[in-house]
């Protein structure tokens, strides 16, 4: 077992065990998200979809300039964020009643 640089805390031994050379815990990794752009391409009955992965940087580059194109004023989706502690795929979302009522 080998502990993180940045917290100290025990590295998961999966992470070890795929990325031996790791000094750094999944919380305290250097390596952000990366996003997926969907393109619909062709015509007609010919169409088919291409997806493109990017980097960090050019997804949040990407995002950005397709909120300004947009001529309705509706967003694409909201600024990203650099950090969060919500895990990726999740979303905070607030409940306005209570659940178990």
């Amino acid at each position: 077992m080998r502990n993180c640089t940045g917290c100290g805390e025990p590295i998961h031994p999966k992470r070890l065990e795929i990325m031996p050379n790791t000094t750094r815990c999944v919380a305290c990794s250097t390596v952000q998200k990366k996003g997926a752009v969907t393109i619909l391409k062709g015509t007609g009955d010919h169409t088919w979809v291409e997806t493109i992965h990017l980097e960090h940087e050019d997804y949040k580059a990407y995002i950005e300039a397709e909120n300004k194109l947009r001529k309705n004023g509706n967003k694409l989706f909201d600024p990203i964020e650099e950090k969060t502690d919500i895990p990726f795929g999740f979303s905070e979302t607030k409940l306005d009643k209570d659940i178990d009522a």
